[in-house]
């Protein structure tokens, strides 16, 4: 299986490991399980930092590549498919990593139980 992880589980992995379950870690920690991170993450935690409802590690980025994570870049199609899907979250970043998981055969790793009503797999953070 590959796996997507929502921003706050990213999150929480590089400075609050202890907040995820431990299936969630065993998952993450396991380095032969394909790890993807949205690019719509980095876009999220950006504008919540802006906003001072968060602080980031200076070099997320690097971390993120350290970790042997991939890079899940926003395609057309992932934009187009947001407007097929049902209107049962409304915050559009999740409603993108939702679409990127259906698209991309991805399972998401999540505390988020809105994502659990679409159809994608979900582990849950």
């Amino acid at each position: 299986m590959q796996y997507l992880l929502d921003s706050h589980v990213m999150l929480w992995w590089f400075t609050e490991p202890e907040k995820l379950s431990a299936k969630a870690s065993n998952i993450i920690s396991n380095k032969t399980n394909p790890i993807f991170i949205s690019s719509v993450t980095f876009w999220e935690l950006a504008i919540k930092k802006s906003l001072g409802r968060l602080t980031l590690p200076h070099n997320l980025i690097e971390a993120v590549a350290a970790e042997g994570f991939k890079i899940l870049p926003i395609m057309p199609e992932d934009g187009l498919g947001v407007a097929d899907l049902p209107p049962l979250h409304s915050d559009p970043f999740d409603r993108l990593l939702i679409i990127q998981a259906k698209l991309n055969d991805l399972v998401i790793i999540t505390r988020d139980t809105k994502i659990a009503e679409y159809p994608v797999l979900v582990v849950e953070a």
